[in-house]
C-alpha cells in the first residue's frame, strides 16, 4: 500500500484508530470525514491526524501507478466511501 484513505467521523473513536494503525505502520494516511474535503481540480486535501490536528495536503495523489487502501469507521455510511472513491479516480484520470 502506497497510501491509505480513512473515511469516518472525526468523532469516531474506532475511526480515530484506523487512522492511528496507518501512521504508525509509517503508512502516508488520509483521514476524511466527508468527500467535501477532498478538493479534486487542484488535487489537495484536508484531513485529520489521529491526533486530531487538521492539515491540508496538496498533490497528494502522484502520477502514475499507485496502490491505495481504504478502510472506513463501522459507522460510515457506504455512500461516503463510494464519493471519496469516486473522488480519488476522478483525481487520477486528470493526472494521466
Amino acid at each position: 500500500v502506497d497510501i491509505m484513505i480513512v473515511a469516518g467521523g472525526f468523532n469516531s473513536s474506532n475511526t480515530s484508530h484506523l487512522q492511528e494503525i496507518s501512521e504508525l505502520a509509517k503508512v502516508d494516511s488520509f483521514w476524511v470525514d466527508t468527500v467535501e474535503r477532498i478538493d479534486v481540480a487542484n488535487n489537495s486535501l484536508d484531513w485529520r491526524t489521529s491526533w486530531g490536528e487538521l492539515r491540508t495536503t496538496k498533490d497528494w495523489l502522484k502520477p502514475g501507478p499507485l496502490t491505495v487502501g481504504v478502510t472506513s469507521g463501522a459507522s460510515t455510511p457506504d455512500k461516503v466511501v463510494e464519493d471519496v472513491l469516486d473522488a480519488i479516480f476522478e483525481i487520477k484520470a486528470g493526472l494521466a
